[in-house]
């Protein structure tokens, strides 16, 4: 059912030597004979603050959501037995349309008459605690989709809602508006949750290279994304690792086709859904100890995973990860490309992080650092990205600061832009560190 590939970014270490790490490429794709996916269930978590009646293009903001909605049960991208829920919140909260079926067009329509902007609150963490209770107890594929032009008034219930929605396999599509919404928030809600961070803005787009998609597309925005959710023919992946002792993991990132990163706290490692015909990429950071000339099979991974109308769990492994150690440095300095350039796209974030929080604190620092990012992008081929970090580069240099549209562009872009990976050299780890100063 799943065809996995494991590659470390050396075949050998040196040894004697401590402080070394390992990275480990995880590649993971459903096979073809998989395709039929489990029940879709969709909750819409609107923003109807009084800010969403702001005109974009001769149309209101929540018209503009109304509208995407209306397209999507106007599409054939649902299953007769899909259903959505429609959940509202401004002060207060409202559940607009609990649980329908795609096929009860008319009631879902009804509903939409509904959704009327209202007070200047936003209680974002209490409209995602309705939808989780709508949700949770769902036999199928579970997607929240929050959409909010403003910050959030209760983030303490932000997070407590969060560690619910990753244990409930709930991945969340976060969808900013405009420049007041909190992007780390909205971020960070995708990460934990294993979805999609997106920003619309209110004003039209010239470059096809932005991040940044122009409000008036949002129909368009719905349709992509729910059409990647009726791809997701697996459910429920998890991964289990038994190391060796000394060994430790310290991290694991998906980095394709969305980048963010795996909770480590609890095992096994929930790694989310899959969707059919579409590679996924994981990359895992461990720690290694000081060992003699050896060669070592240091862990075995295990993976989990749920098919449609399934009862029972799969399994697929275990698959080992082995590794030598020598003396020879010429031998121990040689890497593989392929998993040099993953590890290469991940640490673009990071960077581009490090410019932004030192943009008003050193200008001239902080242009440094995003040529280092925009060098890596340049190597990995890279370009919608490349033109990001062009764009922030010449806003830093006229301003001496980097503006919240642009740096709210920049974070969505490192997570959500693709890359074609170059084989030529690029910067090493050492000149990254330097640049961050970490």
């Amino acid at each position: 059912m799943l065809k996995v590939n494991l590659k470390t970014h050396r075949k050998r270490l040196l040894a004697d030597t401590s402080g070394q790490k390992l990275f480990v490429l995880l590649s993971i794709e459903v096979s073809k004979e998989v395709e039929e996916r489990g029940k879709l269930f969709v909750s819409f978590v609107l923003d109807t603050s009084g800010s969403m009646s702001e005109t974009v293009n001769d149309k209101s903001k929540i018209e503009i959501v109304i509208e995407s909605l209306k397209k999507i049960l106007e599409s054939n991208i649902l299953k007769d037995d899909d259903e959505i829920s429609i959940v509202t919140f401004d002060d207060e909260v409202k559940i607009v349309l609990p649980f329908t079926a795609a096929t009860e067009k008319e009631k879902i329509f009804s509903s939409f008459e509904q959704i009327r902007t209202g007070t200047v609150g936003t209680n974002l963490g209490a409209g995602m605690k309705v939808s989780l209770d709508l949700l949770k107890d769902k036999a199928g594929i579970k997607k929240m989709v929050v959409l909010t032009d403003g910050n959030v008034f209760d983030l303490d219930l932000v997070e407590k809602v969060l560690d619910e929605l990753v244990f409930s396999n709930i991945s969340v599509i976060s969808v900013g508006v405009g420049d007041e919404w909190n992007e780390d928030l909205l971020c960070r809600i995708s990460d934990r949750t294993l979805g999609k961070p997106l920003h619309l803005c209110d004003v039209e787009i010239e470059s096809e290279s932005s991040s940044s998609i122009n409000i008036s597309k949002l129909p368009y925005v719905f349709l992509n994304e729910l059409g990647h959710a009726t791809q997701e023919v697996v459910m429920n992946l998890e991964m289990g690792i038994e190391l060796k002792e000394g060994f430790s993991l310290e991290r694991i990132t998906k980095i394709f086709p969305v980048q963010y990163e795996i909770m480590i706290d609890n095992k096994p490692y929930l790694l989310g859904n899959l969707e059919s015909r579409r590679r996924n990429v994981y990359l895992l950071e461990f720690d290694v100890p000081s060992m003699p000339v050896s060669k070592v099979e240091m862990g075995k991974i295990d993976l989990y995973y749920q098919i449609p109308n399934a009862d029972m769990k799969e399994k697929v492994g275990p698959f080992e990860i082995g590794i030598e150690f020598t003396k020879d440095q010429l031998l121990a300095v040689q890497t593989d490309q392929e998993v040099m350039d993953w590890v290469q796209q991940r640490n673009i974030e990071k960077i581009v992080s490090e410019a932004i929080s030192q943009a008003h604190k050193s200008p001239e620092e902080a242009e440094k650092i995003l040529g280092l990012a925009r060098s890596l992008t340049i190597k990995l081929k890279n370009d919608n990205l490349t033109a990001l970090l062009d764009k922030a580069i010449e806003e830093i240099r006229v301003k001496k600061y980097i503006g919240s549209s642009v740096a709210k562009t920049l974070k969505i872009g490192t997570k959500t832009q693709l890359l074609d990976h170059s084989k030529e050299d690029m910067p090493t780890d050492d000149d990254i560190r330097k640049a961050t100063g970490r």
